[in-house]
């Protein structure tokens, strides 16, 4: 991934051939796109976290939006590795690998955070989401361009209210995590639930692997489908899901086993059942 993201260097100087024909200002707005996406990239990968995967995973599918005009409009052979290059780093950046890597870096002393993974839903909500915010940034720069002034100002509020309100709200997707700690395990998702929701080790019974909709344990997986990790607790505990329109204030339910959906479940049950290394003191042995 930090290979690819690297090589994104090369995309503006492989479409500088492709849009030498172009209008001054295009050619500017078209660099400055990739150039900008590239720069955050690297920056994110010098500076690995939470935040930074967020910021990664909204700017490197931008290169492809502009790479792919590109190459629509005046696409030669240059161009065309120059998408190959966004496209593939794009993929990598998205990996569950690095999302789990970045969410680990910014982890506190003893953590390991693990990071859950987005049901279908969530991801079309993000992926319509991220349209209509860089929608409105192309199409408030083709209006400047076209000195539609009216149409550009438009545009133009709309992509600063949205530039405001969105990468806030793409964050939380980043700080969905199963999160093992000494005491405990620790379900942090304010997109399911409006709480924090944690459980002492001694409460633990088993953690175990089931397949979504073949139990009854509390589905906090987001509707995710699929593998998911069930959690039996000894006892029943609350937990608060997040508010609706139907409940504001969210609902508290009892819950004696509950699902949740790391992007690794493999992983994560093998990291939450083995324990750790024992050690021996020189005087002992």
């Amino acid at each position: 991934m930090r290979v690819a993201v690297v090589a994104g260097g090369a995309i503006a100087p492989l479409c500088g051939d492709a849009i030498d024909g172009w209008s001054d200002a295009a050619r500017a707005m078209t660099n400055v796109a990739i150039w900008a996406a590239w720069a955050v990239g690297l920056l994110c990968v010098l500076v690995p976290s939470s935040v930074s995967l967020t910021a990664l995973r909204l700017a490197c599918p931008t290169s492809i939006v502009s790479t792919g005009v590109v190459v629509a409009l005046d696409g030669d052979g240059a161009s065309g590795i120059a998408l190959a290059v966004a496209i593939v780093a794009t993929l990598l950046v998205f990996s569950a690998e690095v999302g789990d890597s970045f969410v680990q870096v910014s982890a506190y002393g003893d953590e390991r955070r693990h990071l859950l993974r987005c049901s279908a839903t969530m991801v079309t909500i993000q992926v319509l989401a991220w349209i209509v915010w860089v929608s409105s940034i192309v199409a408030a720069l083709s209006f400047g361009i076209d000195q539609n002034w009216v149409a550009a100002a438009i545009t133009g509020v709309m992509a600063v209210v949205l530039s405001w309100s969105l990468p806030r709200r793409f964050h939380r997707y980043s700080r969905r995590w199963l999160v093992q700690v000494p005491a405990g395990l620790v379900i942090h998702d304010h997109v399911v639930l409006a709480e924090t929701a944690m459980f002492l080790a001694r409460d633990v019974r088993s953690v175990d692997a089931v397949t979504i909709g073949t139990t009854d344990a509390a589905d906090l997986t987001g509707g995710c489908r699929g593998a998911a990790l069930r959690v039996t607790l000894g006892d029943f505990e609350t937990v608060v899901l997040s508010a609706t329109r139907a409940e504001p204030g969210g609902k508290a339910i009892h819950v004696k086993s509950m699902l949740v959906c790391p992007s690794r479940p493999g992983r994560t049950l093998g990291e939450l059942t083995t324990p750790p290394p024992s050690t021996t003191s020189p005087a002992s042995s």
